[in-house]
């Protein structure tokens, strides 16, 4: 590689200002935020990379989450006492075509790199997927994990990924007890069957712990197995994916003996057209359909299942608009739901 080395440095700024409005029917949700328009996971990312060679790569990557609406002061449009800003993702590694690549810090886990990322395109989503329904994806190492390493090389046609959670502080749960991450480790597959037709696959063993605070506790293992199918064939996007929990839902007990009771399985799929358009200011109009299905085994008896439509539209210069219905049926009677989100990327 020739050049200085500040030519070496390569720095990419971008995000996502994202502005949402939420409403259940049958006005049980009236007067609350979401009602009343909230921000729907606005971030900004930096890239800051060091080219050492024509080979190996030296990476940095910093995501920060930004509560618009609480930034703003409008009390009536966020969660009183919740942060203005979280950090999403921040870490470091080197990247390397005859090595792969190693990351260490908060990033994407194994299982959400593979299997969860392939149905999480639409709005109202990953209900039934394992970084939303375990005690926390930060936490739990299921989405974007904390104090992790992820090792990932590539093959060709195959992708092999590797991580590790090192022991982590507390989460407070409430009701005196607390919930510890202590070890953890994840393997997952990328395989290309064509360059439009994909299998991933991950499975992800964590040693966790619930304690109170007079220093009692109560030992978990933590198994997560999954799987998602994606096909691109032209315009088309259809996925679905799935995988089952052990010993990773909360069971709605509190107490340590009990928190995590019986097993869960989840799936999810997608379905999604994209017309051209490239008129009038619009780019794309995309339809789709989606579902999942969140199901308890061997514990306490719960089931939800949500199927939606919807259409994102996008625009000129990074703008789009989403609007979606999602009907619900659950065993706590949840109630359909209309989600309308103006989103900027740049």
């Amino acid at each position: 590689m020739n050049g200085s080395a500040w030519n070496r440095f390569e720095v990419q700024v971008g995000g996502s200002i994202r502005e949402q409005y939420f409403n259940r029917s049958g006005g049980g949700d009236d007067g609350s935020y979401k009602h009343k328009g909230y921000d729907g996971g606005t971030r900004f990312r930096l890239h800051a990379n060091y080219h050492v060679n024509d080979d190996l790569t030296l990476l940095s990557y910093f995501e920060y989450g930004v509560d618009t609406m609480h930034v703003a002061g409008w009390e009536d449009h966020y969660v009183k006492g919740s942060k203005t800003t979280n950090r999403r993702q921040v870490y470091f590694g080197f990247d390397s075509s005859r090595y792969g690549r190693l990351t260490l810090g908060k990033q994407n886990s194994v299982y959400y790199d593979t299997v969860g990322v392939q149905t999480d395109v639409w709005d109202y989503d990953m209900l039934a997927q394992a970084p939303s329904v375990g005690v926390s994806g930060d936490y739990d190492g299921s989405y974007r994990a904390r104090k992790s390493a992820k090792y990932i090389y590539d093959l060709g046609r195959t992708k092999l990924y590797f991580g590790w959670l090192i022991p982590d502080d507390d989460y407070h749960l409430g009701n005196g007890l607390n919930y510890r991450r202590k070890s953890g480790g994840s393997v997952g597959v990328s395989y290309d069957f064509t360059p439009t037709l994909q299998l991933n696959a991950a499975y992800s063993n964590v040693s966790s712990e619930v304690n109170n605070y007079s220093g009692d506790q109560k030992s978990y293992r933590q198994e997560l197995t999954g799987a998602a199918l994606t096909w691109q064939p032209g315009q088309w996007y259809l996925s679905a994916g799935g995988g089952y929990y052990r010993n990773f839902v909360p069971s709605g007990i509190d107490t340590m003996n009990d928190f995590f009771t019986g097993d869960a399985y989840g799936v999810e799929y997608v379905a999604k057209y994209t017309v051209p358009v490239n008129d009038l200011f619009v780019k794309t109009v995309s339809p789709y359909v989606a579902g999942d299905r969140l199901k308890m085994l061997n514990g306490p008896e719960y089931q939800s299942n949500h199927q939606a439509i919807g259409v994102a539209t996008k625009f000129d210069y990074g703008f789009r608009f989403d609007l979606e219905h999602t009907f619900a049926n659950t065993s706590d009677n949840e109630a359909d739901a209309t989600l309308a989100r103006v989103r900027y990327d740049f």
